[in-house]
């Protein structure tokens, strides 16, 4: 199948690189133009670490030329290219194309669904709760691939398009696609990785702001897993407020590198201890602090918010954050404004994460194929 990557960044280098070695087409095209100026139109992809080898994939810098005639689109861009670049590919989508995004952040596929719904055009719209794997850009087109994730969560809007989707999802992936009920539960599955990289950072912020060589993994302390694990307590409370079941920071832990399950101190010890573990930023504009804080931990508060939970440690991570770094994180997730969730009940939130703004049609279940 023809695949369009539209992201060259690690995401869009690690998917790639997955999906040929599973016999697909990938073609690449960089939202900024960067990532493919000066390649030719069938550039040789090199990848390193959990999937070796060298595979022939496609290159364009035009989008239209991109996405023409693929069987899907996969959107592999940090959440804060996620609207436009959705502004860019909307006008471009066929009726019926699947449109994957990996990872979903503060409901995206909501928006999405709302310019599709202006030109009259369905299809289904996917929400991953995660990437397909973890990796590191080391070169235009070479990716150190530390981790193929066996497991990942997935939503499809509308829901009655949900078994082809998924199918499609396995089929390209090789790996376990477990469906969620709504765009909701993938929006704060996501915040899992917010979750845990927000307090490391931000206890380790002189590291960073030295530039330092450091390890997530190996400074998570006891102290900064406690702070990891209140956080996400919260983050459970306010799915359980919505009717949303979602699994904790250490199952995700679990399920996503294969360890045995304990704190978020003793998993992460596990992992440095067996060299799986992240580099640290080198920069507070590193995505582990400026995408997690505005789309994982702000989205969550206002969820809150709106569904009168209570959520003080959120509050506080976010404020000291922003003290610290000077950096007004609420204002920074663009997606907030356009979902309009403060005039929502937590029901329409719901429906709106299920179905998106599509219209209710007749024959429910059947294929987009």
């Amino acid at each position: 199948m023809k695949i369009a990557i539209l992201g060259s960044g690690a995401m869009g280098l690690a998917s790639a690189a997955l999906f040929a070695s599973r016999g697909h087409a990938p073609i690449i095209w960089s939202p900024s133009g960067t990532g493919t100026a000066g390649l030719p139109q069938r550039p040789r992809l090199i990848s390193t670490g959990a999937l070796a080898g060298a595979w022939e994939i496609a290159a364009s810098s035009d989008l239209a030329d991109a996405i023409d005639g693929a069987d899907a689109v996969l959107l592999a861009v940090d959440a804060g290219g996620h609207v436009p670049v959705m502004r860019a590919v909307a006008p471009l989508l066929a009726p019926g194309m699947p449109f994957l995004i990996g990872a979903a952040h503060s409901m995206s596929a909501v928006y999405l669904s709302e310019l599709l719904a202006a030109r009259g055009v369905e299809l289904p719209i996917v929400s991953w709760n995660t990437t397909v794997a973890t990796a590191q850009k080391t070169g235009p087109l070479a990716v150190d691939i530390r981790t193929l994730r066996p497991h990942i969560e997935a939503a499809v809007m509308p829901s009655r398009l949900e078994a082809s989707a998924l199918a499609l999802c396995g089929e390209l992936t090789g790996t376990h696609v477990e469906a969620r009920p709504d765009a909701l539960a993938i929006a704060l599955l996501s915040n899992a990785n917010p979750v845990f990289h927000v307090p490391v950072c931000l206890l380790n912020l002189s590291r960073i702001e030295h530039g330092e060589s450091w390890a997530p993994y190996e400074q998570t302390t006891g102290s900064i897993g406690r702070l990891m694990e209140a956080l996400d307590a919260e983050r459970l409370a306010v799915a359980s407020s919505y009717g949303a079941t979602i699994h904790g920071v250490n199952e995700h832990f679990q399920r996503s590198f294969r360890i045995p399950l304990g704190s978020m101190a003793e998993m992460n010890a596990h992992l440095h201890a067996h060299g799986r573990g992240p580099k640290g930023p080198r920069s507070i504009d590193h995505r582990y602090l400026a995408q997690d804080l505005s789309y994982g931990l702000v989205f969550a508060a206002e969820l809150a918010r709106g569904a009168g939970v209570m959520t003080p440690v959120h509050g506080a991570t976010i404020a000291l954050a922003g003290a610290a770094t000077g950096r007004d994180y609420r204002a920074a997730n663009a997606l907030l404004p356009l979902l309009h969730l403060d005039t929502m009940t937590p029901e329409v939130i719901r429906h709106r994460a299920r179905e998106g703004h599509f219209e209710p049609q007749a024959g429910a279940g059947r294929s987009f194929t």
